[in-house]
């Protein structure tokens, strides 16, 4: 995952950036992609935390694995409560599996 990644590189451009569209034209069903720059350790945990929640359950989509990342990511409170930590990322494209 790469920062800002949702928007496009100047004012009134396209939404998500040239790698974003990148990726949607060789083939990608989906993306997590960011609206502005994210703390690092907080894209591992949110990543990986839908990564595997789908492995423990194959029939959740990616969307419903995100969502509850962040939840998780919430739930500890602390600095990753924050919105500005976990607000950043979203799913564009096919959320299903």
């Amino acid at each position: 995952m790469a920062c800002n990644t949702a928007a496009g590189s100047a004012e009134g451009a396209e939404a998500m950036s040239g790698l974003a569209r990148a990726f949607f034209y060789a083939g990608a069903r989906s993306l997590l992609v960011s609206h502005w720059y994210v703390d690092s350790a907080a894209a591992v945990a949110i990543t990986t935390g839908a990564v595997n929640a789908m492995k423990a359950n194959p029939k959740m989509g990616r969307a419903e694995a995100l969502r509850g990342s962040i939840a998780a990511v919430i739930a500890k409170g602390g600095r990753f409560a924050h919105p500005s930590v976990w607000a950043p990322f979203v799913l564009v494209g096919n959320g299903e599996r």
